[in-house]
């Protein structure tokens, strides 16, 4: 029988965790068809069937997947961040996907929520790593394809890199890749996504919104909103980990001599030399959607701290 392993990672957060938790407990799918592998670092409680917790003090989402890896036994491979929810049919609808289309690869749509789970609409555009992605796709188009490497820029279109709670991925993808796994320090929704555009197989996109994506103020992907400096240091130790996860990936393809071109490294390093006022060591190629970067970053300090600033109140409008 098909079965579903849920991994939940949760760093130093528990706010949000019980309803991460709670989201699972309810689903539609028959309990005996799931298992959930609960990875922390903290002391917690919750009463769920087929529940497996593990304690893991590394920071590293790639670690903790690898923890939740070994520890389960289902076919398919789902993930929910402790401040994400599942809608309650889900399951049973990945269930029923990947019996019916065998893919490798799923993604679904997702709603945005605030703190308190209120539905919301990201108004600005506010400075997050990786950027905040709605999903491109028709409300009532389910697509399913061949993956070949031609097509990751459409995919990417569609944001089908962005989430991993909206993420499932077949267990044999991820058990072929688990020593790269194991290097990933932040950027795993990408990483799923590019080990499978590396696999024969098929991708289903689900136009479904069966994910909620919460933005708030304790959000380790934008920064931290103690202050402005410590919102300025937060992003660059962030933005540190993003370049090594792309050049951990980029690695992957050209090792197999596939160039895929990931102009997201150059944005990433244009934004670690605004925020740090230091030179990029590497040659940056030059992408034209990317000019408004490129003269910040030869700009004098004054204007970068302009930005950072601008850039710091975005982010308190949109997760306070």
């Amino acid at each position: 029988m098909t079965k579903i392993s849920v991994i939940v990672t949760a760093y130093n957060r528990e706010k949000y965790l019980s309803d991460a938790l709670n989201s699972i407990k309810i689903q539609t799918i028959d309990k005996d068809k799931i298992e959930v592998i609960l990875v922390k670092n903290f002391p917690f409680i919750f009463d769920l069937d087929n529940l497996i917790a593990i304690e893991d003090n590394s920071e590293y989402v790639g670690e903790k997947i690898y923890k939740g890896l070994i520890n389960s036994s289902g076919d398919i491979i789902c993930f929910l961040d402790d401040d994400d929810t599942y809608d309650k049919e889900k399951l049973e609808r990945v269930y029923e996907l990947f019996n019916f289309f065998d893919p490798i690869y799923y993604h679904n749509n997702f709603k945005t929520i605030d703190k308190d789970k209120n539905p919301i609409e990201i108004e600005s555009d506010y400075l997050k790593i990786p950027p905040y992605g709605k999903f491109n796709l028709n409300q009532t188009t389910l697509i399913v394809d061949e993956i070949i490497t031609k097509k990751i820029k459409y995919y990417l279109k569609n944001n089908a890199n962005f989430n991993s709670s909206s993420i499932c991925i077949k267990r044999e993808v991820l058990e072929n890749y688990i020593d790269i796994l194991r290097k990933i320090k932040v950027l795993i929704d990408s990483f799923l996504f590019y080990i499978a555009m590396l696999s024969p197989g098929k991708i289903v996109l689900d136009p479904l919104k069966l994910t909620s994506y919460r933005i708030h103020s304790i959000q380790t992907s934008s920064g931290s909103l103690q202050d402005l400096e410590t919102y300025r240091n937060s992003f660059i130790k962030l933005l540190e980990k993003v370049i090594h996860d792309i050049e951990v990936i980029n690695s992957l393809y050209m090792e197999k001599s596939i160039n895929i071109n990931l102009n997201d490294v150059i944005l990433y390093k244009l934004l670690y030399g605004i925020f740090s006022n230091t030179k990029v060591e590497t040659q940056l190629r030059f992408d034209k959607n990317l000019i408004l970067y490129y003269l910040l970053y030869l700009s004098p300090k004054f204007f970068k701290d302009i930005f950072i600033n601008q850039q710091f109140k975005k982010n308190v409008k949109e997760r306070k």
